[in-house]
């Protein structure tokens, strides 16, 4: 975790079974996305290819933080792996469309939904 003001980040990851969840909040943008790329990419390299990626603390998401889900999203499919996104409706999951991201990945509304 780390503090600027008001662009505080914080990350946390915890096993669920075959499963690992990164949850960030705050705001992901070009001064922390290289944090959020090594706390993803460490989090596959120790639990494995099946990640839920928790958005739901996320006030903002620039184009860099989406390059990083995109960039991890494809380096697990390399390993027959998956990536699922917690996105309810909000500011993070309209960029997402916007972008024409959302169709990549599996987009759920809730951990819980996703976690099922």
């Amino acid at each position: 975790m780390r503090s600027m003001g008001a662009d505080v980040l914080e990350m946390t990851r915890r096993r669920h079974g075959d499963l690992v969840v990164v949850s960030l909040a705050g705001e992901v943008d070009v001064d922390n996305v290289s944090e959020v790329r090594k706390c993803l990419d460490e989090a596959v390299a120790e639990h494995g290819p099946r990640l839920v990626v928790d958005l739901t603390g996320l006030s903002f998401i620039d184009t860099t933080g989406l390059g990083v889900l995109v960039r991890v999203l494809a380096t697990l499919r390399d390993r027959d792996g998956t990536m699922a996104l917690v996105a309810p409706p909000g500011q993070v999951l309209r960029r997402l469309r916007r972008t024409n991201l959302a169709p990549l990945f599996p987009i759920y509304d809730t951990l819980p939904q996703a976690l099922a």
